[in-house]
């Protein structure tokens, strides 16, 4: 996260703390008691917020680390959870009270403990403490999701077993007791590619959250079509932790895509994209540049799902893309409206696009309802032999 994006998010979360604070029973703002632990929840769970995001990648002690990450992740999204409960309560009541004073009609509390605003208070408390808690040990379960994908153009191949995973962001978003799991999942695809779709790295990874992801990769059985990566948005080029993937992926054969096309197997042509804050090139002018063949299967890993109709007009036939981290309670509300799908599969004409929930996190240790997952696409070819019968 750069400076601008820093201090905005820092902006709006004062203003949410604010909106939150301005929402509890005028009598429990009145007490010095209450006043006082808030103030002492906030200085707490502000310095943790801080440290994860400035101080995280030098903390020695792993159990600091975690033990951070914990407060961080519940002062944020519990703050946030009771921002957005509040806006619904006061917008349900002012609409309420506008259809009373259209209608003519007096409110009548016929059940005046639900309509008690502290009441209403301390049901919000419990419920996105009770998120926070879902959501704080459901980051950590990694599920294997499947997908079949049928493919119209010809291919030497029958079939092609990939392993899709992405946004790991190793650090604060996953934890080192997570990559057991993770290289499990992906032995069981028993894929013939596997395909990183970005985020790796993010600001809080440090050089041993890199060689803890390096292990899985050195762990796992190794892809008859090799491994693939892309940088997402978090992938800072210049930033020093972007600089030591490449050549840990070296070591391992690890190929990274910038804007480049590769052939798996005789005829399949994947293409790798990088990220437009990364200076990627427009989506025409990569095609007229690459110049895929129409009549062999085109793939596209991307790191974000955006532009996919266009992508379906250029004649690809599967994209893949992570970024989104799958829809969250409260986080889809800047996800959904700036891409054209949050995660899972969808048709566009005959191209398929899958796009993952992805392995971890951004920043907190948190994803609810969405799960954590490493996806295993088998996409079925039209194949050469049949054609020619």
């Amino acid at each position: 996260m750069n400076s601008v994006s820093f201090l905005l998010a820092a902006i709006g979360f004062v203003i949410v703390s604010v909106f939150v604070f301005m929402n509890y029973p005028l009598a429990w703002r009145k007490d010095k008691l209450f006043v006082t632990i808030l103030a002492l929840w906030h200085l707490l769970g502000t310095s943790c917020l801080i440290c994860v995001f400035v101080f995280f990648r030098s903390i020695p002690l792993e159990n600091v680390r975690y033990e951070i990450c914990r407060i961080a992740t519940f002062f944020n999204v519990s703050t946030m959870l009771l921002g957005l409960l509040f806006l619904i309560r006061l917008i349900y009541s002012r609409a309420w009270h506008f259809l009373l004073r259209r209608t003519g009609r007096k409110a009548v509390a016929r059940k005046p403990w639900i309509a008690d605003r502290r009441n209403q208070t301390v049901f919000f408390i419990l419920l996105s403490f009770a998120i926070c808690i879902a959501g704080y040990f459901n980051v950590d379960i990694l599920h294997l999701h499947r997908y079949d994908v049928n493919v119209t153009a010809k291919s030497a191949d029958s079939e092609l077993r990939i392993c899709l995973i992405a946004d790991i962001h190793a650090g604060s978003g996953t934890w080192e007791y997570t990559y057991d799991d993770m290289a499990k999942q992906i032995d069981a695809c028993d894929a013939d590619v596997l395909l990183i779709g970005g985020d790796l790295c993010d600001e809080t990874t440090a050089e041993r959250d890199l060689k803890n992801f390096i292990s899985v990769l050195k762990e796992i059985k190794q892809p008859r079509y090799g491994i693939y990566y892309i940088y997402g948005n978090h992938d800072d080029l210049v930033e020093n932790w972007a600089a030591d993937v490449r050549p840990l992926f070296g070591e391992l054969g690890v190929r990274i895509l910038t804007d480049e096309m590769v052939i798996l197997g005789e005829d399949i042509q994947l293409i790798g994209r990088l990220d437009p804050s990364l200076g990627a090139e427009k989506i025409a002018d990569l095609f007229k540049r690459l110049n895929p063949d129409p009549n062999k299967p085109i793939l596209v890993l991307t790191h974000r799902p955006k532009h996919l109709r266009e992508l379906a007009s250029l004649g690809c036939d599967l994209v893949m893309a992570g970024h989104t981290h799958g829809f969250n309670i409260p986080q889809f509300l800047g996800v959904s409206p700036i891409n054209d799908m949050i995660s899972g599969i969808r048709h566009y004409g005959d191209m398929t696009a899958v796009t993952t929930s992805g392995t971890g996190a951004w920043g907190f240790h948190y994803k609810w309802p969405a799960e954590s997952e490493v996806v295993c696409i088998t996409v079925h070819f039209c194949s050469q032999e049949v054609e020619k019968q």
